[in-house]
Order: C-alpha cells, then structure tokens, then sequence
C-alpha cells in the first residue's frame, strides 16, 4: 500500500458524514471501508423503464413520485401450466392455483422477463482477485420474491442468498431480474414491498448498497374502461369437460335455456351499437349462469419499455365455498375454475383467496355464502374528495360487518392492495345480498366524469300513481310476458300500488338505499346531479326459518343491474314496465330521459327468462355477464 493509500484511508473517517450525506439516497453502507464508496445497485426508481444512473438519487426508498415496481409474476407466459394432473384426474383448486411463472426458478422467455424488475449491479473498480458480492431480499419478503442473475449469453440463473458473484463480473456490472410471485394478501403479514440488498466483500471491507421494489397492486377495473371482452356463460358445457378436451371461446355455443338465445342477440346488438362489434365471449359453468360471481377483473402494471405501462390482466376468482359438498381438494364454486384452466395465459393472470375453515360448513355457505361473490364487489371509478384522491377508483362491497359478509381473507386481500380503500356498504336487506341490485356507475356529462346509477322505489310508485291518475291503473303491471312466465301475472297497475308484499318492499328498499347512499354521498363526494336515478319496484321477501329477515328483491327488472360499455351506451335488462298514453313503458322512458341528462344511452337486453324468473330472486345483465376491460387508455396508477 502506498503512502498516499494510506493517507486516504486515515482520512476516510473524517469524511465519512459528508459522504453518506451527499450519497445519502442511495443507501450506501459501510464497514471497514478500505476504498470510496463503489457498491452501487439500481434499479428503475425513475419509472421511465430503463435502469441507468437517473435511477440512482432515491432508489432505497419508495415515494409517489419515486421508486421502482414488479407486477407479481402471476401469468402463464407459454401456457404450460395444466387442469389435469399426471394421473388425468383433475388438479385440485389449490394446486390448480399454484401454477404460474412464478412458480419455478427458471425465466421463461422473453415475455417472461417483461414481467420482472430489472436490476443492475453497476460496474466497480478496483476489486481485488478475491472480493465478491451476494444479492439478497429481505426477510419478510422471501417467500414472494426470487432474484435472477444474467449469464452473460442471454440467458438467466436463479440467484439464492447465498450465491456469490465473482470479482470479475463484477467489474464489469451485473444485470439482474427480480420476480415477485404474489400479491400482497394481508398487510399485517406482508405489505407489497421488496427490499433488495446488494452486499460487496473485498478483504475486510464490506460495502452495502440496497433498492425497495413495490409490488404492483391488484386494481379491481371501473367500469369507465371501455369493454375487451364480454363474456357469458356457456351453460351446456361442463367445467370439468372443457378442461379435459380443451375449450374454443369464440367458438359460438349452443343455448340451453328459455330466453338465453334471445339474450346474446340482444347482447350482440348493444355491443355493435357502442362500437365494440366481435367482443362476446363464451365461458364453460356446467350450467351456473351467473357470470359476475364466478370472478372479478382487474389488472396489475409497471413501467415497461420506453416507460409505457405494461400490463397484466388479473382475473380474481370468487371466494364462495360450494355449499353442496364442499372438499378441502374442491372448496370453491366449480364454475370459477376455468380462470385458472382456460383464462389465465400471457399477460393474463389468475389469483384466488379464502378461508379454509368455511370449507365443509355448508349449512354457513348455503346462508351466508352469497356475500362472498364477486357480484357483491364493485368499483367507484376515480375521484377526488375532501379527504383524498382515489386516482384508480375505489373498491366498494356489501357487508353489514357481521354474518352479512364477504369472505374475510378476500377482504383482507382487497385491503391490502393500498390503492382502493375498500368500504363496506350494508346490502343485508337485499335477497341476494349484492351491491350490484341497487348500484352502478357510468360514463356522465359533468365534472367528475361519471355518475352514480341508484334504484329508486319511490320514483318507480309515483310513475304507476300517475297512470292511475291518467286513467291507466287497469293494465297489468308485467306487459309482454306470458302468462306462464310470471308470478302475479295478472296483477293491474292499481292492485301494484295496495299489494302488501310490495308496500312493504319498497318501504324497506327506499328505507336502507338512503342510508346507503348517504353514506355514499358523504364518502364519495356525491352531488345530486351526479346521481341518475332509475325506477325500481322491490318486493318483500318472507322465507320462514331464514336468519335474515326484513329482506327484497326486485319485483319488476332490475334496470340498475346493467352494465356499461365504457363508451356511454349501458346494456340494461328490458323491464316490460306498463304503458303510457303513447303506448311507452314508462320504467324505459324515465330511465331512458335519466340517461340522457348525463349524456349516455340505454341498449336494452331481453332477459326476463333467462335471469330475472329464476328462481326466487333471479338477476339481470350485470349478474348474466362479466368483463374484461381495454386499459390502454387508463393512466398509469403511479403517475396518479
């Protein structure tokens, strides 16, 4: 060692508060240092989707405005992973689940690496023949996280926390890849952050330098995103058939029940009319119908190449645990199976959450069940109130914070997501339980952009009271539908307005709608112009030995239960409402002209059959159907 090494290296002491500060963002540590701080980790802190040294200032830490990001490596880039077991007998739904990139130790591809964090070891001088380096993720993060070294040729090795990186390599700079394999599920065990420390020994010195990477969280999609696929049940195809002989969505199926064909025509018709010809989509239930609560869509995101946001599709299977039969192999209702069988591929991802010990309870599942589908979850698009910004919309559900709930390990996920502050909205008065029989947003012409769509029992009695003013009380209430296919079938305009059974239901209903939608206004900000109010007619619900009681359903169609193309035209299900003097329904016309204060459209949908006659509840369009949506035009939830 010369003299002026040595003179340097009894000087470092004395400098070393200066030079922590002046490198301070980037972490570096230092112990028994024998040379200037060198040990530099990157990664893409700027979010521009490059690692370089703009990424350097900040990168130990994570800020809105700063801070690097992965999406949870939850696809099936090359669509390897199988329903069927070695055996041929199907997966069960937690092994079904387990499959994803993420679960081996190998890059599969390039596509595969898109959906990785790239670090970079930068280059260091003056290492002696002996110095090497471990890469590390923290302790908490372990379990999701898995760390990639590049082989110099294109190629990627699995990196664990004991591997060391050799001198020579590290002269030159090291690229590296991080994977995050999960989502955060409960905050309070794991919070969606990686810390990724790089630690250089060199002889007595040791050098330290570390990066926080966020997980990207799971943002449950609005309904403002324009639709990629609409997709309705396939009813003659079992769930267990399409795994095992393979399953063509685009290819057409046939119907099986009253009013389905009748259904997707009109359906087919609504898409076309908003522009978004070619986007019906089949999917295999064994014949459950009910789209909406066999899963829920989102998405997760990062800076890709060029900073333009790379995106994954998620799609979040429903928590309900099968109430007839339920196994600790096959919990969860069969019919959300085909997320993981026949959805989930590249860029396209699957999760799933709930609680193993509801599992075999079938007396709970059969009465509380219903609570925990994902037809009970909704999404208030984005918004700026008094108290905060949800810049990618906020999660709302239905619970009454008791029996009334949805699964909590599904809450417990949503929650720990950070982005949609998830508030519980009390739908225990409703048949179904689901916020979706009262509640849904669309595109508007105002301010905020969008507007609440609210059932309303209250203007549905006054728009029958004025047709028995105009001498109109003597038509039947249901027009159109035979009379084989309805309850009451010959029930007059006038007998609707003394009928117990809906006296009482609309009381209820207009009763808890405004304690929902006070709460509503208060925590969304809501003016009354942002609010389309559509006409409602609720009955009341007796089921002896039920433990809820006080309950409705809606007696006429549903109109609220719609869904929104995301280009202003709403698919609603046609309510065969009675008729005024000019021969219109008045439950169309009134929920037509509040559509149109706001600046959108209705496209009606014939489903009477096919949802709302079945059983004793029934369901319309948004119950019928699910979404994938088009985020392209979504802006980035980091730069929100």
């Amino acid at each position: 060692m010369t003299d002026a090494r040595r003179r340097h290296r009894y000087r470092w002491p004395a400098i070393a508060a200066a030079s922590l500060l002046a490198f301070a963002a980037g972490a570096v540590a230092w112990h028994a240092a024998a040379r200037p701080a060198q040990a530099l980790l990157l990664a893409d802190a700027n979010r521009d989707g490059a690692v370089s040294a703009a990424d350097a200032a900040g990168r130990a830490e994570w800020t809105a405005d700063r801070g690097a990001i992965v999406v949870p490596n939850l696809d099936d880039d090359r669509e390897a992973c199988p329903a069927l077991g070695s055996d041929g007998e199907r997966l069960g739904d937690d092994a079904l689940a387990a499959c994803s990139d993420g679960a081996d130790e190998v890059v599969n591809g390039a596509a595969d690496l898109l959906d990785m964090a790239a670090l970079r070891i930068e280059p260091m001088r003056g290492l002696g023949s002996a110095a090497s380096a471990t890469v590390t993720v923290d302790a908490t993060s372990k379990a999701m996280a898995r760390l990639f070294v590049s082989d110099g040729d294109g190629g990627h090795d699995v990196l664990g926390p004991d591997d060391r990186i050799a001198a020579d390599r590290l002269r030159s700079g090291v690229d590296l890849a991080l994977e995050a394999t999960d989502f955060a599920r409960d905050a309070e065990v794991w919070d969606g952050f990686i810390d990724v420390t790089l630690t250089v020994r060199d002889g007595r010195a040791v050098e330290s330098d570390r990066v926080r990477v966020r997980v990207a969280p799971l943002l449950l999609s609005h309904d403002l995103a324009p639709i990629d696929r609409l997709i309705v049940s396939d009813n003659g195809t079992g769930v267990e058939a399409a795994e095992r002989d393979g399953y063509d969505p685009g290819a057409e199926a046939a119907p099986v029940h009253d009013g389905e064909a009748a259904f997707r025509a009109d359906l087919v018709a609504g898409l076309e009319s908003a522009g978004l010809d070619g986007r019906l989509t089949m999917y295999p239930t064994g014949d459950d119908r009910w789209m909406r609560d066999q899963f829920i869509t989102g998405y997760a995101s990062m800076p890709g190449p060029g900073g333009e946001p790379h995106l994954m599709t998620v799609l979040l299977r429903s928590a309900v645990v099968d109430p007839e039969g339920s196994t600790a192999e096959f919990p969860l209702r069969d019919a959300g199976r085909p997320v993981f069988s026949l959805l989930r591929g590249a860029d396209t991802a699957a999760a799933q959450t709930y609680s193993p010990e509801r599992v075999g309870d079938d007396e709970y599942n059969t009465l509380w069940g219903s609570f925990s589908s994902t037809g009970n979850v909704i999404v208030a698009p984005p918004h700026t109130t008094e108290d905060g910004s949800w810049p990618v919309g906020r999660v709302l559900y239905g619970s009454d914070g008791g029996e009334a709930a949805p699964d909590p390990a599904f809450v417990r996920l949503l929650e720990a997501q950070g982005d949609q502050g998830p508030l519980a909205v009390d739908t225990s008065w409703l048949g179904v339980g689901h916020i979706d029989e009262f509640l849904s947003f669309v595109p508007a012409d105002n301010a905020r952009g969008w507007a609440a769509v609210v059932a309303d029992p209250g203007l549905g009695t006054r728009l029958l009271e004025r047709l028995v003013e105009d001498g109109l009380g003597d038509q039947t209430l249901v027009q159109g539908i035979g009379t084989d296919r309805t309850e009451d079938f010959d029930m007059t305009v006038a007998e609707s307005l003394e009928a117990p059974e809906l006296l009482e239901g609309n009381r209820i209903a207009a009763e808890r709608i405004d304690a929902a939608l006070a709460g509503l206004i208060a925590e969304l900000d809501l003016d009354e112009d942002e609010i389309v109010r559509v006409p409602a007619v609720f009955t009341h619900l007796v089921v002896e030995g039920y433990p809820r009681q006080e309950i409705v359903a809606n007696h006429m169609p549903a109109i609220v239960n719609g869904v929104e193309t995301g280009t202003g035209d709403f698919l609603a299900i046609r309510p065969h409402g009675p008729l005024d003097a000019d021969g219109r329904d008045v439950l169309a016309s009134a929920a037509e002209a509040a559509f149109a204060a706001v600046g959108g459209r209705i496209a009606w949908v014939e489903a009477w059959d096919y949802g709302h006659a079945v059983g004793t509840v029934g369901g319309e369009i948004h119950c019928l159907t699910n979404t994938v949506r088009d985020q392209s035009g979504t802006d980035p939830w980091w730069r929100s």
